[in-house]
């Protein structure tokens, strides 16, 4: 049976969440040792490089990784700009791009707006170079990559980042080294989505700050009791560490379970693409969260104290 074509659409902006599966029986996590890993981190922004995309989340996990990526919508590129990718494609001696026609550069033109295109340089490259390093031959990958195009960028981001401390293989999100929260916090993340796109802030200090602590609280809960959790007291002090004073006493709804938190411009754009999509029935307002200038997009039924 054939099997289903993916429809990826060139057309328009794409917020993709990208899933590779290493092929092997349970308990087989070649992606754990470092080598490994720091492989498959290297040419993941290799080639993320040479596409119209940027990395907004991905972490590399023992038996598999995740990707989130947001693809520019097709647009012709010119000539030099044309050129000037394919070298990076073809550093070496091989260059058939010297060869090309009108309609090969088109082709090349449309592929590198394309997530499945990215997705193929990225396992078949990595699979090359692991049969070669471990001297094996076969399939490494587990079939087709799993590709989920999302409407929600800070909440697939989240999910991603905590998958480390959901698996047990790390007590707080950070601490896990071949994942986007770590080279954010050890300021390596220089060519990952910033923080004030992610957050959709003016603000890098605002941004900092508001990503760490939803990081934490979204971490404090989970929908499976055998998923490891970061302690709530831990992500109280998180929050007071990056807000200082004007935080809650207790435990709150804004940056656990709020949909959205940020200025008061960026969560009157996101209700109103809400509204255009028919999410919400009843008018909804920015409500003030008393922390710093942040606003939440629903009202939290907890108590505020204002310190």
């Amino acid at each position: 049976m054939p099997r289903m074509a993916r429809g990826i659409e060139l057309d328009h902006d794409g917020l993709y969440h990208l899933r590779g599966q290493v092929a092997g029986p349970k308990g087989y996590y070649p992606l754990q040792e470092k080598e490994n890993a720091e492989q498959l981190l290297a040419i993941i922004r290799h080639f993320a490089g040479l596409y119209c995309c940027v990395v907004a989340a991905l972490e590399v996990l023992g038996s598999h990784y995740h990707l989130c990526c947001r693809f520019l919508a097709f647009q012709e590129l010119d000539r030099e700009q044309l050129l000037e990718l394919a070298e990076r494609f073809y550093p070496g001696s091989y260059r058939p791009y010297l060869t090309w026609g009108p309609g090969e550069w088109a082709r090349f033109n449309r592929r590198l707006f394309n997530v499945s295109e990215l997705m193929r340089n990225i396992q078949q490259a990595f699979a090359r170079w692991f049969n070669r390093r471990h001297h094996r031959k076969g399939p490494f990958w587990a079939g087709r990559f799993q590709s989920t195009e999302s409407d929600d960028l800070l909440e697939t981001v989240y999910y991603i980042e905590l998958n480390a401390v959901r698996a047990h293989l790390a007590r707080l999100p950070g601490e896990w080294r071949y994942s986007s929260v770590w080279m954010r916090k050890n300021r390596q993340d220089a060519w990952l989505m910033p923080l004030v796109t992610l957050l959709d802030t003016s603000d890098p200090d605002q941004a900092k700050r508001l990503y760490w602590a939803s990081l934490y609280w979204k971490g404090t809960r989970s929908g499976k009791e055998t998923d490891g959790l970061i302690p709530v007291e831990l992500a109280e002090e998180m929050e007071r560490e990056q807000f200082g004073r004007g935080c809650y006493l207790d435990r709150h709804d804004y940056f656990s379970r709020g949909r959205k938190i940020g200025t008061r411009e960026a969560i009157t754009a996101h209700l109103e693409r809400c509204r255009e999509k028919g999410i919400y029935r009843r008018r909804r307002h920015p409500i003030p969260c008393r922390v710093g200038t942040l606003f939440a997009l629903r009202e939290s039924r907890r108590s505020y104290v204002r310190l």
